[in-house]
Order: C-alpha cells, then structure tokens, then sequence
C-alpha cells in the first residue's frame, strides 16, 4: 500500500511539473512558433552576445528589426508575446533579443551596437526606410559611430571599426555625407 501511495505522489508531482513548465509560454517548442517565418534550425551558441531591448509591441519590433535591419528571426529563442530574437546571417552568435511584458509598464532600456562593414552603406540603408540618425561621430581607436532609434524610443548605433592611418578624418567625412542627423 505504501508503496502504491508513493507511486501515486511520484505521478501527481510529474504532473504538476509538467503542466507548470509546459503551460508557459517560454517553454513552448519553437517549431511550432508563428510569426518567425525562417526555417526551423536550431540556432545554439556556445559563444556569442545578445543584446537585449525592451519593446512595446513584439510584432512591430520585428518588423522594425527582420525588415528594416535585415537580420533574421531565430525560431529557436522566439517566445510569443514575451521573446523573439534576430541574429545576422553573417554572424550568428550575435543576437538583438526583443523583450516584451505585457504585465510590467514599459520603459525603453539599452543601446545596442552593430558592428557593420560599411557604416556609410548602412545609414544610407536605414535612413531610405524612413529611419534618421539622431548623431553620428568618431568615437576615437578607429571607431566610427552612427546613432539611431527604434519604434520605441530605444537607442541603437551602427559601429565601422579599422579605419585607415586617417581614421579620424574619413570617419568625419563619411558622418557628415552619409551619417548625418536627420533624413
């Protein structure tokens, strides 16, 4: 009998594990996601960074992050309507990861840096959708900054690094051409 009681207990706690860990959204399989239209491929990293940002409305973050930005929807880390996150093909082991609560107040937090090949090519890119720098300037070392904002208020910048033996004066010139604030 006891230990037909102890089997039992054992069953009702599996149980009610399984309903708690499986009934939150988190937890479910992102195979079965909507919304993150890449082919399931499980995307897992033993090295890389996330960025996270904090958005008011997930599906017009990713527009805002799959359309404009061009990076790409990661199935595995996308948790409808709390979490989805984007990485770039080119380096998969960065990722931006969009934050929504639904039951907390929102506030915009963080800057996110893209390190990009070309910074004059991507604020030509953003700024035809309809995106404006709000700043741009040479940060010293070789780095070049170009800052913009998303939907939601939140700050993000494109970095070009490795500049030449000018690298203040070309930074200067490619901020003022094609990085500069405004549209």
């Amino acid at each position: 009998m006891k230990t037909l009681l102890k089997v039992f207990q054992t069953l009702v706690i599996a149980l009610v594990i399984s309903v708690t860990l499986l009934g939150n959204p988190w937890m479910a399989s992102p195979a079965a996601a909507q919304g993150c239209d890449t082919p399931y491929a499980p995307l897992l990293r033993e090295t890389g960074f996330v960025e996270r940002v904090n958005v008011q409305n997930l599906d017009k973050a990713m527009y805002f992050y799959g359309e404009i930005l061009d990076l790409t929807c990661n199935p595995t880390f996308y948790a409808p309507p709390f979490w989805a996150e984007f990485y770039s093909e080119k380096d998969p082991k960065t990722s931006i990861g969009l934050s929504a609560n639904p039951y907390e107040p929102f506030e915009p937090r963080t800057v996110g840096t893209q390190i990009v090949p070309n910074i004059a090519e991507a604020c030509l890119n953003i700024k035809e959708k309809g995106i404006p720098i709000k700043e741009s300037q040479y940060a010293g070392s070789g780095v070049c900054l170009a800052f913009f904002e998303d939907f939601d208020g939140n700050e993000l910048a494109y970095r070009q690094e490795r500049f030449g033996a000018n690298s203040e004066k070309e930074c200067n010139y490619i901020t003022e051409t094609f990085c500069s604030p405004g549209l």
